[in-house]
């Protein structure tokens, strides 16, 4: 039986070929074809027949639409049931925060709920390190990717599976003459205008101010009609002095070819996107990668692929302050000019100029990531292969970050330039041998795997920050002349691990699966570095392969599949388990001090028992095709950082197995063939994602742990909002009225009123896509939906911008002048007013549940139209086989009642995705960089 390989659209592997019926070979009788859809897992190739798990596979192509700066993570977003994804920010090359099946975990962090990445085979690990390593591969050279979702799929990797695997295959070469692909997109992107609102202009502020002023409000001053007149001549929008269009350029080389002994595939990329902010170019990214796959004897086979990924991007502040420019933007008042009468930059009311700074204090970062693996298989007898696979990643990272000397931050300073540079090597690879023996006995077989596997992971940072720059024209660290801070820090952890995977499969009809696998892990507590085994069972029912159904035009496929099983997690910090000691220099004196981690030498693993429940099925000749999956994800210990231990005092904090969590949901997946004919079709695909989350319970005499303005506690969901709520406006006085906290109402505002919102956090209850695919001869279209419902967000932006306070030195929401004026009032804000409504003096509107909007969203994320000329149109003699004209835009349009951008990740980066900082994805919005929309013109050509 002579077997090909072929890849198709739908993005899985298969394999064609002359599959023989035993009867009719013996027969001697005609032979008929037959295509296995092969699902790869990242240890193993299984037939679609043979799998017994949750698995979705997305396809490269369906990825490749996409701007360069819009990394692969962020791209899947709304492809794959179960996998709720949103970009950290709008900034090009921003990471994603990723959970599948629910919250992954209760770790208040940045990239604590990632699932683990493999890339062709190599484990690249599930923090946030890893994710940008995945992301360091141009999409251009994915092939597919492997959403693994249940304990049957992701059991094998013990104690890295418990938030589900992504599984990358990249482009293999083929056999034949060498195919060379030349593709070019140009285009430009530019901030998503404003949902829901708009600013105040210069004559709405002005008339605001004068209406504050006769109210008597504090901070407020007259305006003449000489001042007012002047003002009104300078109106502007800020937007447009501190944003600009960016300028977006990728252009990509391919390389692909082979013969029957060896394959092999090679590219190189440049991609560049300066942003949307002015005075900074914002990212810039140079790709390569070489995959060469061999077999130069039948018992023998080997291969490497390696990548290289030179990134270079320039950083903006992400805080809420007045260096924030999406801050600046909508607090600088319309009327204030970006100039001073002298040519300097206005600080404006807000005191500090935005734009200067943009120039004169500088941050950027600089990224090199080498990410490879080889592998060698031997067929030691028939049916019994031993593969061992050596696969890592190398990643430094230098941050610079400058105050030029004479800067307006410098004058405010008196520090005489200020320069810190900061370097970071990590280093990661997994060695991993497995021996497989597959036997068929008639119609049974059985595939048995055995797996041992070594990581190691390394990480150095040293950081030195120099003020007062003896030559005022140079800002290089040398040239400093007092050092102000030094620190430095060496890391280290290893895993071992070893395990097994057994399926039986009779007739292609029935199959069962079962995998255990234990670890060692030098994180964990010294009296549990050893898990607990990890295991899986699982089986499936391929009805339709059964003769009752053989003939049945109507119901072409239906399988049904079960598993159980648990997977472990151990995505934490390296010294969570000691208690350390650390030292240091700032402002030239020594340091010395317990680290705020106290160590734990009992922590232990997490552990995910999950279920899985689920169903594939197809009609009329898999025209209409679709999966349904019901889950329960029982995770027990997770782990959680216990701050201000009552035994250590001060700001220490202890990481400890903290309690147990339950996500429960359902998945939908549907696809379509509408329409099938030589020149004409259309396709429909929708998958959707529904979900209950539930805390079941936390440490031993705590019910509850509060996060600012969200809660932990037992029997609610993870992170629900923990407010005072508004009870609306006296229609009498204009005041607010607040509820308190054992249900009466008051116009005193009190923060101990603050009580959980049940059934409000930000964990959507609904989430997924949907899309259609049109072709017609060589014009084709994509389109593709993601959404979300259910899911609330604090709009700390909203309440910045219609709060009377802010508007003494910034601008405000147009709706700011929507306030109470007389009786009977009450769809209005509060009455502006001087008098204290709470305890120490405190005006202006508080932080109630008035903020607290719901999030939902139906977002156009992604339109493509392309043509192709082949060669029926370009003549046999043509020297080129086929050019692809295409048109994409991105971000199109987004539906929402949430006031801002609905998509929020992060809300303010330097307050929540560093080290000790608390990150809730989804928690509030502030200032954070925004969402684009963008437009592409791409050419392929294909010789």
């Amino acid at each position: 039986m002579n077997l090909k390989l072929c890849i198709l659209t739908t993005a899985a592997l298969f394999f064609t070929g002359q599959c023989v019926n035993a009867q009719k070979k013996a027969n001697d009788s005609v032979k008929e074809a037959k295509i296995d859809e092969v699902i790869i897992t990242g240890y193993q190739k299984k037939s679609k027949d043979e799998v017994t798990s949750a698995i979705t596979v997305v396809s490269g192509k369906s990825l490749s639409n996409f701007s360069s700066s819009t990394l692969g993570t962020n791209a899947l977003q709304g492809k794959a049931a179960g996998l709720d994804i949103s970009a950290l920010n709008g900034k090009p090359g921003a990471g994603s925060a990723i959970n599948i099946r629910g919250l992954g975990n209760v770790t208040a962090s940045v990239g604590a709920s990632n699932p683990l990445f493999v890339i062709d085979g190599f484990i690249v690990g599930n923090d946030q390190r890893a994710q940008d390593v995945f992301n360091s591969i141009n999409p251009a050279d994915y092939e597919s990717i492997s959403v693994l979702k249940d304990a049957a799929a992701a059991a094998i990797y013990g104690s890295q599976g418990a938030n589900g695997v992504i599984v990358l295959t990249t482009k293999s070469g083929k056999s034949g003459k060498p195919v060379i692909t030349l593709s070019s997109r140009i285009g430009f992107s530019e901030k998503i205008k404003d949902i829901n609102f708009r600013m105040m202009n210069a004559a709405e502020k002005i008339d605001y101010e004068k209406k504050m002023f006769a109210l008597g409000i504090a901070g407020y001053s007259d305006w003449t009609d000489k001042d007012a007149a002047a003002a009104l001549a300078l109106d502007h929008d800020w937007q447009k002095d501190i944003l600009r269009r960016s300028a977006i350029e990728s252009y990509q080389i391919g390389i692909r070819g082979g013969n029957e002994k060896s394959k092999y595939t090679f590219s190189l990329g440049y991609d560049s996107d300066n942003g949307i902010v002015q005075n900074i170019d914002a990212y810039k990214k140079y790709t390569g990668r070489i995959k060469y796959e061999a077999s130069p004897t039948d018992r023998l086979s080997f291969g490497v692929s390696t990548g290289v990924n030179y990134s270079t991007s320039q950083e903006i502040r992400d805080r809420n302050n007045t260096q924030n420019p999406f801050k600046a933007m909508y607090s600088y008042n319309p009327y204030e000019p970006v100039f001073n009468a002298d040519g300097s930059y206005n600080p404006t009311q807000q005191g500090f100029p935005v734009l200067e700074a943009l120039k004169n204090n500088p941050e950027n970062i600089n990224s090199l990531i080498f990410d490879g693996n080889i592998f060698a298989q031997y067929k030691i007898i028939n049916g019994l292969n031993f593969k061992t696979q050596l696969g890592g990643y190398y990643n430094n990272v230098r941050r610079t970050s400058k105050i030029l000397r004479g800067s307006y931050l410098d004058t405010v300073l008196g520090i005489g330039g200020s320069a810190t540079e900061q370097n970071q090597n990590r280093f990661r690879y997994t060695n991993s041998n497995t021996l497989n023996y597959v036997k068929s006995f008639g119609r049974h077989s059985i595939d048995l795997l055995g797996l041992v596997e070594y990581t190691e992971f390394r990480n150095d940072y040293i950081s030195g920050t120099g003020r007062n720059f003896a030559i005022p024209t140079s800002s290089e660290l040398g040239n400093a002349s007092t050092p102000f801070a030094v620190a430095g820090y060496n890391e280290l952890y290893r895993t071992f691990s070893y395990g097994a995977f057994l399926t039986y499969d009779y007739a292609k009809k029935y199959i069962v699966t079962a995998s255990a696998r234990q670890d060692k892990d030098s994180r964990f507590g010294k009296n549990n570095v050893t898990s607990e085994p990890f295991w899986s069972l699982s089986g499936a029912w391929n009805v339709s392969n059964e003769d009752f159904l053989k003939d049945n035009n109507v119901l072409s496929l239906l399988k049904l599949r079960a598993s159980i099983g648990t997977r472990g997690y151990n995505n934490i910090g390296l010294n969570l388990n000691n208690i350390l000691m650390s030292g240091g220099g700032y402002g030239g004196f020594p340091t010395v001090a317990l680290n705020n981690v106290y160590g734990n030498p009992d922590l232990k693993w997490e552990v995910t028992k999950s279920q899985n429940y689920g169903a594939e099925f197809g009609f009329l000749k898999n025209r209409i095709k679709g999966t349904l999956d019901y889950f329960i994800d029982q995770k027990k210990d997770f782990i959680l950082s216990i701050p201000e231990l009552s035994s250590e005092g001060g700001g220490y904090s202890k990481y400890i197995n903290a309690g147990d969590l339950t996500n429960k949901g359902f998945e939908i997946s549907l696809s379509a063939d509408i329409i099938k004919t030589k020149d004409f079709n259309w396709s429909i695909r929708a998958n959707t994602s529904i979900m209950s989350y539930r805390l079941n319970k936390l440490r031993d005499g705590e019910t509850e742990r509060i996060y600012g303005s969200n809660i932990l506690r037992e029997g609610y969901e993870p992170f629900s909002f923990y407010l005072v709520r508004s009870a609306g406006i006296n229609p009498d006085n204009g005041n607010e009225i607040y509820y308190t906290k054992n249900g009466g109402t008051t116009e005193i505002y009190n923060s101990n009123d603050a009580v959980l919102i049940e059934g409000k956090s930000p964990l959507p209850k609904f989430f997924g896509g949907f899309g259609t695919s049109v072709s017609y001869k060589g014009l084709d279209l994509q389109a593709d939906f993601s959404y979300k419902s259910g899911n609330y967000t604090y709009n700390n932006m909203a309440l910045d911008m219609l709060n009377y306070t802010n508007g003494t030195t910034g601008n405000l929401r147009a709706d700011a002048a929507n306030y109470w004026t007389a009786p009977g009032q009450t769809n209005v804000l509060p009455r502006p007013n001087n008098t204290a409504n709470a305890p120490g003096g405190i005006t202006g509107l508080q932080t109630t549940d008035r903020f607290l909007q719901n999030a939902s969203y139906l977002r156009l994320r992604n339109v493509s139209i392309g043509y192709t000329l082949d060669k029926k149109i370009l003549g046999e003699d043509f020297p080129v086989n086929r050019i692809r004209l295409s048109v994409t835009g991105q971000n199109l349009a987004t539906w929402t009642k949430f006031e801002g951008d609905p998509e929020v990740s992060v809300g303010s980066g330097e307050n929540q995705t560093g080290a000790g900082q608390t990150f809730i994805s989804g928690a509030f919005s502030l200032y954070s960089y925004p969402a684009v929309k963008t437009y592409l013109f791409g050419i392929e050509v294909e010789f």
